[in-house]
């Protein structure tokens, strides 16, 4: 049992790795924001609409050709830590990467080949198949640099993950832009391409650095125990991004380039809220997973609870900005997105109220509970598609806005009543010791 000391000790090393991570993070945010910058005003407004809605298809496509396993890959990482089972780590991490890479590969193919069906059929853009046809190989660098990612968040290794997951292929993509003087979505489309699979290659370098400890001799993991949760979780990866970017994609077959680009904007730029939950995560998602096989569920529920109110205290001043000076903050990437200030408003609430809830998403997958997780998210994607399909018609993008907040908000409610029914505690009392 723990002392009311080592409590306040846990309690402020777990603030001291927040706050490194939130450093790393600020980085990691800091770096999407300039790609999205300078593709604005690189590109301009109807340019950039044409590579931010191709992005948002291949990171749709690379999450489902991951098949679940960056939770898988997470979760067994931060449990093998424990005993420092260097062997599963590796076990782990190569097998999803077999499975991801030809899962990917292949997806890539058939988007290079049905590039322009797509565009036209779909999204009625003829103009965005050969963007999406040059984008494609960077699906595979995609999906597979987010696994590597996973494996050195499990690691503990924060910045490494940081670096890996958001920021090397940004600031790659922006020397590009910059170096070559790119001005086309297709130009554009290629330079990430190469970024992504650069990425790749960079994260294992440091995952290889990071696993090259002596290896503890432990039994092999069998494909069973590994696989058996993937598929709850690779419904809930789907259903997840469905909720965060199928408004994008509807929009795409309702709106004009330039209005996609205002809403591809006004999302990234309001995910900045929640890069205080995304740093959280990176520390607390690996001390869920070795905390529940240690039967530690007081300790689970103590650092729900603090990561919890971190959280609010340092994305509050982010969404009162966001809120106050929309239009100011979407100058920022010209002056054709500034009609774009009240999304941003609308997206910046949804954001809110996904940091409120705290981790609730990994509490349940990093304790075994993904069914439950998957089970709000079946009933909410659909809904938020549902939504979509009636609202952007009519209202164009500020439907699209209206439609993904409420989802968003919506499938961390429920993940707060499946906590709290699961595992005892409500994260958002955050007033209680």
């Amino acid at each position: 049992m723990k002392t009311p000391t080592g409590n306040v000790n846990a309690g402020r090393g777990l603030a001291l790795d927040t706050l490194f991570a939130l450093g790393v993070r600020v980085l990691g945010a800091g770096a999407s924001l300039l790609m999205s910058l300078v593709l604005a005003r690189s590109l301009g407004a109807a340019e950039a609409g044409y590579f931010l809605l191709a992005f948002t298809v291949i990171t749709f496509l690379a999450g489902l050709s991951r098949l679940g396993l960056d939770s898988i890959v997470l979760r067994f990482t931060g449990a093998a830590m424990v005993d420092k089972d260097i062997r599963t780590i590796r076990q782990v991490l190569a097998r999803s990467l077999l499975l991801a890479g030809c899962v990917s590969a292949v997806v890539a193919g058939l988007l290079t080949i049905f590039a322009y069906p797509l565009a036209e059929w779909v999204f009625g853009k003829p103009a965005l198949a050969p963007v999406l046809e040059k984008m494609a190989p960077g699906l595979v660098g995609l999906a597979l640099f987010t696994l590597v990612a996973m494996s050195l968040q499990g690691l503990r290794k924060i910045a490494s993950s940081v670096f890996t997951l958001n920021i090397f292929a940004s600031l790659l993509l922006v020397s590009g832009l910059f170096v070559l003087v790119l001005s086309t979505a297709q130009q554009a489309a290629i330079a990430y391409s190469c970024s992504a699979i650069a990425t790749l290659f960079f994260g294992l370098a440091l995952w290889w650095r990071g696993t090259s400890a002596q290896e503890i001799k432990h039994d092999s993991l069998s494909w069973k125990t590994m696989l058996e949760p993937a598929i709850p979780l690779w419904i809930v990866l789907v259903m997840g991004q469905l909720i965060q970017w199928s408004s994008q994609f509807i929009a795409g077959a309702y709106v004009e380039p330039e209005q996609i680009a205002q809403l591809a904007v006004a999302q990234r730029t309001a995910l900045l809220t929640s890069f205080v939950l995304m740093a959280v995560n990176l520390v607390v998602a690996p001390r869920f997973a070795a905390m529940h096989k240690q039967g530690d569920m007081a300790g689970v529920q103590r650092i729900a609870i603090t990561s919890t109110r971190l959280m609010l205290l340092a994305a509050a001043p982010l969404v009162a900005i966001m809120l106050i000076f929309p239009a100011k903050l979407m100058l920022l990437f010209g002056e054709d997105f500034v009609a774009g200030a009240h999304l941003l408003q609308i997206l910046a609430i949804g954001q809110l109220i996904n940091v409120a809830t705290g981790s609730v998403g990994y509490l349940l997958m990093m304790t075994g509970h993904e069914k439950d997780m998957r089970n709000s998210l079946l009933l909410v994607a659909p809904c938020s598609v549902l939504l979509s399909f009636l609202l952007i018609p009519s209202y164009g993008a500020t439907g699209a806005a209206f439609a993904t907040a409420l989802a968003i908000a919506s499938q961390n409610l429920f993940a707060v009543y499946w906590v709290h029914k699961r595992l005892g505690f409500n994260t958002l009392a955050i007033w209680r010791r």
